[in-house]
């Protein structure tokens, strides 16, 4: 006759059983939690995204073939003087119609660019939170891994921006099955992911951005304090604290002071990325493209179209997260209703797991 083990024993490992399944349901909410939060963020960036899009396109448009033009006719440029010379001279050869020339596939582009940037980053940050804590050099580690989103985002959607780049700088009309081909009998496949390099490189724009700031932080701190006198003199903790927060004036004003700065050092590299998948260049890189511009027009022309980039930069950015902070938590509440409609058949279903353990 087979000897029963003592209850005692099947109770101690159905115990162990539903610890164990209690702790993957709360792994599993709490993954599902940052899936969330990752996807509201990025619907939510795409919500501004677009609506900047649509409203600054024309400054967008006009940017871009600043940017892509050069001194030789021959490449049959746009030859704008600036941003109000290429609004008026749009509106002069295609009337208002013109100045949304190629608005589509620059909508696509943006959309799955900021969709991808931000989801993805966002999502490597929540895992990243999930596995290891947010305890450290938390600032480091989030710009680290949102870089690493923006790498990811810009090797998949870098072919829909080089269309959008030709299309939007084309003197012809041209459509996005024109563009493909055009591209298709420069280079093949590899003509799609023209810039990747340097694409790659611009994903550290956000690294020089946070320093920026933070080196322009500490000056006005330090200005506040000398012109105040006595702020944090006493050794009160409480007044100590008082100084270390911007204002609402100084604080947009440190970082449109950080943009600019950034944008003026990067710029050339946003230059040269334009020329690059604006026109055939055959084969070469990104270097041989500027120092070709260089002795043609001088170092100068490594900064064409930088007013009309940091116009449309800084109108976009201010619309743009602003609308994202005030869309993404009901985007967040929208999703986590939906998800918990289905919530309560999980719970059903795992009350009756822990149910058929305890008999």
């Amino acid at each position: 006759v087979p000897v029963r083990p003592p209850v005692e024993h099947l109770c101690d490992g159905d115990d162990g059983q539903a610890d164990a399944r209690e702790r993957e349901h709360k792994e599993s909410r709490l993954v599902s939690s940052a899936n969330i939060a990752a996807l509201a963020a990025a619907s939510a960036a795409c919500v501004g995204e677009l609506l900047t899009t649509v409203l600054f396109f024309p400054l967008e448009l006009v940017k871009c073939r600043i940017q892509a033009a050069t001194e030789c006719a021959e490449d049959g440029n746009f030859a704008y003087a600036g941003l109000g010379d290429g609004l008026l001279s749009v509106l002069r050869e295609a009337g208002v119609s013109g100045l949304f020339a190629g608005l589509p596939s620059v909508a696509l582009r943006s959309l799955a660019s900021e969709f991808a940037t931000v989801g993805f980053g966002e999502l490597l940050l929540g895992r990243y939170v999930l596995r290891f804590g947010s305890s450290g050099s938390a600032g480091a580690r989030a710009l680290v891994l949102r870089t690493l989103g923006g790498c990811a985002s810009i090797s998949m959607t870098l072919p829909l921006e080089t269309l959008a780049t030709r299309i939007t700088t084309s003197r012809r009309p041209l459509s996005i099955a024109g563009a493909v081909r055009q591209l298709w009998s420069e280079g093949g496949l590899a003509a799609f992911w023209k810039g990747l390099l340097v694409s790659f490189v611009l994903c550290l724009n956000p690294a020089l951005m946070l320093t920026t700031v933070e080196n322009l932080r500490a000056l006005v701190l330090r200005w506040r304090t000398g012109v105040l006198g006595a702020v944090g003199d006493d050794g009160n903790g409480g007044t100590d604290a008082e100084p270390q927060q911007l204002s609402w004036l100084e604080a947009p004003l440190v970082g449109v002071v950080a943009k600019l700065f950034t944008m003026s050092l990067i710029y050339p590299l946003v230059r040269g990325k334009v020329l690059l998948q604006a026109r055939n260049t055959n084969g070469a890189g990104l270097l041989q493209v500027l120092g070709k511009s260089r002795r043609k027009d001088g170092i100068r022309s490594w900064y064409r179209g930088l007013g009309a980039q940091m116009s449309k930069s800084l109108l976009s950015a201010t619309i743009k997260y602003t609308v994202k902070e005030r869309v993404e938590r009901p985007i967040q509440q929208l999703i986590h209703t939906r998800a918990q409609r289905r919530a309560p058949q999980d719970g059903r279903d795992h009350d009756g797991n822990k149910a058929a353990v305890a008999r």
